[in-house]
């Protein structure tokens, strides 16, 4: 007697669902991760409030050159446009800008009359690697420096990275961009890049540069974060450097830029997952789900009885007769059948009849017709031949009443 399930109905069909929803959320999580993490995650490092972010310098900004009422693209807006990147951006993302950037430039001086507008780019390279505390509402800390590896492919130029002394780092005298002023920097080395593409404008007495542009574009790159974000911008003088360094790169607005957000909120990598759960495969992975939801429903209830175990030999005398035939095909006798079978129907029938030691000339004067069967039997070579006689055998025994 079988023991009776532990488990209602109801539990096992709220286990099973639960579980398979969850292994889906798993499987999405997996796939789309760094897009909710960007969403629901850390803020946009111009919005982060710490020391490494940089909503002093927004506040700052938007406080002394407030930008046009404009709803619009930042990234297609005239003015500085400043990218605040994080150690996980992806290079291709900050250049996809740049060139955008770069090609509405060439169009405004294609196009324009008079003064053409322009589109300068403020690259800002991260400096510190953040994390957020745990239950510390939010709050984040810095969990060590981004390496070089790591910023320096952010630019859109060949560079290589450089440690500069404070007392070295300045405003260059030759520089075009007048106004500029020296940052107020700790006791330490100062980061900044250098190559043959990079115009150093505020630089070291060796070439490097702590704000330097990029060939002849409106694009520049501040390569030590520390000079605006929000511990920086504790000091008036890096303050008032900031507010010059924007004046200097776009006279012509004084100073007014806008933060790009695109970049953290902009989509992850591709995978698997993704190309199965956004179109044009999504309809495809919807069929597929709701095809195994189906088999699922047809396999948890039976249709009709239980289909029971079937006997390798049925049991009663078909069953025999079958299994002789097929032994007698298997060994290749049935060509024999036929004189037999004549035999074994010569005794049964005149054991029926009550004639003794009978044979077919006998079997043919008591009912004529008997003896050309006998013959056909006798001389039957295949089993087509043998079966044909024996039902003419059938049909003379019920006519003889044998």
């Amino acid at each position: 007697m079988s023991q009776p399930s532990p488990f209602s109905t109801r539990t096992v069909l709220i286990l099973v669902i639960g579980g398979a929803l969850l292994m889906l959320s798993a499987i999405l999580l997996s796939g789309f991760g760094d897009e909710v993490s960007r969403v629901v995650g850390d803020a946009p490092a111009a919005d982060r409030k710490d020391g490494a972010g940089y909503h002093a310098f927004q506040r700052l900004v938007d406080a002394v050159q407030p930008a046009a009422a404009d709803d619009g693209d930042p990234i297609g807006t005239p003015g500085i446009l400043i990218l605040t990147p994080t150690g996980t951006t992806g290079p291709q993302a900050v250049k996809a800008i740049i060139d955008h950037r770069i090609e509405l430039a060439d169009m405004a001086n294609e196009e324009a009359e008079g003064t053409p507008d322009r589109y300068p780019t403020l690259l800002i390279l991260p400096k510190w690697d953040v994390a957020k505390i745990p239950l510390g509402g939010g709050r984040v800390e810095r969990t060590g420096p981004v390496g070089s590896f790591r910023t320096l492919p952010l630019i859109p130029a060949s560079v290589e990275g450089h440690g500069e002394e404070v007392g070295d780092t300045g405003p260059m005298a030759d520089t075009a961009y007048a106004g500029l002023r020296p940052f107020a920097m700790p006791d330490r080395l100062v980061d900044a890049v250098k190559g043959e593409t990079i115009t150093p404008l505020i630089g070291a007495r060796d070439g490097a540069a702590v704000l330097g542009q990029i060939g002849s574009s409106d694009t520049f790159v501040l390569a030590d974060a520390d000079t605006v974000n929000n511990r920086a911008l504790a000091d008036e003088r890096n303050a008032r450097a900031a507010l010059a360094m924007l004046r200097a790169i776009d006279p012509e607005h004084g100073g007014r830029a806008r933060f790009d957000r695109t970049l953290h909120y902009a989509a992850g990598n591709r995978n698997l997952v993704k190309l199965l759960f956004l179109p044009p495969f999504l309809g495809v992975t919807l069929a597929l789900i709701v095809a195994a939801i189906l088999a699922g429903i047809a396999t948890a209830r039976r249709f009709g009885p239980p289909a029971r175990e079937r006997r390798a030999v049925p049991p009663g005398k078909r069953a025999l007769v079958d299994n002789i035939v097929s032994l007698t095909r298997l060994a290749g006798r049935t060509r024999h059948a036929g004189p037999r079978y004549a035999d074994l129907m010569i005794e049964t029938i005149a054991r029926s009849l009550a004639l003794g030691g009978a044979d077919a000339a006998t079997l043919e004067r008591v009912h004529p017709g008997y003896g050309d069967i006998d013959r056909r039997l006798r001389a039957a070579r295949t089993e087509p031949e043998a079966l044909a006689a024996a039902r003419a055998l059938h049909a003379w025994k019920k006519e003889a009443g044998a």
